[in-house]
């Protein structure tokens, strides 16, 4: 269990009691958490993969640990930290270096722990630790919007409104925030008393319109037109999901469930990326991690326990985004790449990839071409 999981499970174990009666219906399409023990090849879903490098004009920066990745009007930008400082750089979709987004610091306008980032008026938007910050895409600071203390991970605009994903009722699943900073409405599509935030993702399906993920919720949520409409169910097969496993638990003492919980096998989601053609989700069942690749339009399943590059050579690891064009970035470290043997004799491009690498070098992104 990662560190991110355990943080997400203390903060969900505090003030817990269950009351759900959120709806579904028999139409619902399921994503089905299972295990496999399929070992197979990256060529039987992807087409072609290729590598951005990021290069500097002036004195390179140190990247640290990619934790999210975004491609915003075909600029690259990457969330990332070194050491305790999180910050967002932007790159050209070729990996040259534009500018960071804001600066580092507690003064007016820096950035202390970015959360998210969204286009606002043809600028950019960041959800910072505790406000909503306004930069030019050159990363110069314009405004500050509104404080924003509220549980959460991920949000998005629409209309001129900030909504703002909590994922529990604690101040509610989502909140309308007008750029003035007024509440204008919270969605309560169902009623769980406990509150948390974990790993989310927002997915853009169209104008106005988004699907919600939560890693602590089973129901993924369309929003469209004011109005939160469940989407996709999550099912565990043979073991319950996490929040399954909550509601299973009954009311204890914190110290009580968290035992409970590390000591009982469930599903947990740890990525989830979806396009308008694909849903991509990395999750675990203890220590064994899955892969599973849904293809939507006639709702076909891809189920893997390994996954081996089989295309160059090359390393595989969990991707972070998927792309408008059928993309999966996958963030690769210096030493995931050096360290690498190549065992496919076919195929052995990567290579090239490994003798240009250093292990010093910053990351790199491998982006794969889903067919």
């Amino acid at each position: 269990m990662n560190y991110k999981i355990k943080i997400c499970l203390l903060l969900v174990v505090f003030g817990f009691s269950c009351s759900t009666t959120e709806k579904k219906t028999n139409e619902l399409k399921k994503i089905v958490l299972r295990k496999t023990s399929q070992i197979q090849p990256i060529s039987g879903f992807v087409g072609s993969v290729d590598y951005v490098e990021f290069s500097f004009p002036e004195k390179p920066l140190i990247i640290g640990q990619i934790d999210d990745v975004k491609v915003l009007d075909n600029n690259i930008y990457i969330k990332q930290h070194v050491s305790r400082e999180t910050g967002i750089l932007r790159f050209s979709a070729d990996g040259k270096f534009l500018n960071a987004v804001g600066t580092n610091g507690r003064g007016a306008g820096e950035i202390q722990n970015p959360r998210d980032l969204v286009v606002y008026q043809n600028n950019l938007a960041v959800w910072d630790q505790s406000e909503i910050l306004v930069f030019s895409k050159t990363g110069n600071f314009i405004s500050k919007l509104f404080d924003a203390r509220l549980p959460g991970n991920s949000f998005f605009c629409s209309q001129n409104n900030f909504y703002l994903f909590h994922e529990t009722t604690a101040p509610g699943l989502l909140s309308k925030y007008s750029a003035e900073g007024d509440l204008q409405n919270v969605f309560h599509p169902y009623q769980n008393e406990f509150a948390g935030t974990g790993y989310s993702r927002i997915w853009e399906a169209g104008k106005d319109s988004f699907h919600l993920f939560s890693p602590i919720n089973d129901t993924i949520y369309s929003f469209f037109s004011e109005r939160l409409i469940p989407q996709y169910e999550i099912v565990g097969k043979g073991n319950p999901t996490f929040i399954q496993l909550l509601k299973k638990a009954g009311k204890r003492e914190p110290m009580d469930l968290l035992k409970y919980i590390n000591t009982n096998r469930h599903w947990v989601i740890h990525r989830y990326l979806e396009n308008r053609n694909f849903i991509f989700v990395a999750y675990r069942l203890g220590s064994s991690s899955y892969n599973l690749l849904i293809r939507k339009e006639n709702w076909e399943t891809f189920y893997y326990e390994k996954l081996i590059n089989d295309i160059d050579g090359g390393v595989w690891s969990d991707p972070v985004y998927l792309s408008e064009n059928d993309e999966l970035y996958v963030p690769l470290n210096a030493y995931q790449i050096t360290g690498h043997k190549i065992k496919n004799k076919k195929r052995h491009e990567f290579d090239e990839i490994q003798k240009e690498t250093n292990m010093k070098d910053n990351p790199k992104i491998m982006i794969c071409k889903l067919k």
